[in-house]
């Protein structure tokens, strides 16, 4: 036997009758359903959207931590060229203050032998020795500056695995509605 749609909407409508009430409380349990399904839809779409805000929160501020690695670099290598700077500046005064106690010994009439070359020697000593230091100082600088590009780094990294995740964890969620 063949059914339309004519026929089906009567067998429906028969088979309502039949049930008397019954057939008012399915209506009510359709629209009900009909309910909960549109609500459900409604959640698993703020799901997705919560995720995918999460993501570009987590997006921005990949961002900024890449931006602040960025800074870092700079003033690292700012810091390694102004470090080079003060050790070329320090060497030229000292060099320079070197070569006026040299001129005053030998207006004196003093020579470069015994006690004033043994000071003369001492001078250059602790001179060099000051060099160095403000060459270590620029590279432990460097150095804490060179951490920083890391941590900033990793940190962006860290950031945009959350916002993979949040995307990834919010269709789940959607999904398990």
């Amino acid at each position: 036997m063949l059914l339309d749609q004519f026929d089906i909407e009567e067998l429906f409508e028969t088979k309502c009758r039949c049930f008397g009430s019954v057939g008012s409380l399915t209506g009510a349990a359709m629209v009900a359903a009909n309910v909960a399904a549109a609500g459900a839809v409604i959640s698993t779409v703020g799901m997705i959207q919560q995720g995918q805000a999460q993501a570009s929160q987590a997006k921005f501020q990949a961002g900024v931590a890449q931006n602040n690695a960025i800074i870092a670099q700079q003033q690292a290598t700012r810091a390694q060229q102004q470090a080079l700077l003060d050790e070329e500046d320090f060497r030229r005064q000292q060099s320079d203050l070197m070569a006026s106690r040299r001129s005053l010994m030998g207006g004196l009439g003093v020579t470069g032998a015994g006690s004033p070359l043994a000071v003369s020697s001492d001078f250059a000593g602790e001179s060099e020795l000051n060099a160095l230091r403000l060459r270590n100082q620029g590279a432990v600088n460097v150095n804490r500056l060179q951490q920083d590009v890391m941590n900033y780094k990793s940190q962006a990294g860290l950031y945009g695995m959350q916002g993979r995740q949040a995307v990834t964890g919010s269709y789940f969620r959607a999904g398990g509605t």
